[in-house]
């Protein structure tokens, strides 16, 4: 059984752009790519840091999410981390609903 946890705005989250969202003890980065809502969570996994200095701050890098701690970049798509010393890994993906014309994280 899933927890369901809007994600505010996110019908208004521009293509290519990401916010970032906190959940009890977790950060989320939330991201539009091609028309989709995609979340992940948001922990660099090079030194599991977020990947932004702050709340405020946009990580979407034009077509990459980027770690802002050491440049390293991820495919929005899919989480890859093609560049910088994670290159490889990926950036951990959450579950994402739909309901009613509102999105949701769904934690488990």
């Amino acid at each position: 059984m899933f927890q369901k946890h809007l994600i505010p705005n996110a019908q208004d989250l521009p293509e290519g752009k990401a916010l970032t969202l906190k959940i009890e003890d977790y950060d989320f980065l939330v991201t539009r790519q091609k028309g989709e809502i995609v979340a992940y969570e948001n922990r660099c996994p090079h030194q599991n840091k977020p990947l932004h200095w702050s709340e405020q701050e946009v990580v979407a890098d034009e077509d990459y999410l980027k770690c802002h701690h050491h440049g390293a970049l991820f495919s929005p798509l899919d989480g890859t981390c093609v560049t910088g010393p994670c290159q490889g890994s990926h950036l951990k993906k959450a579950t994402v609903g739909i309901e009613q014309g509102n999105c949701y994280l769904l934690l488990a």
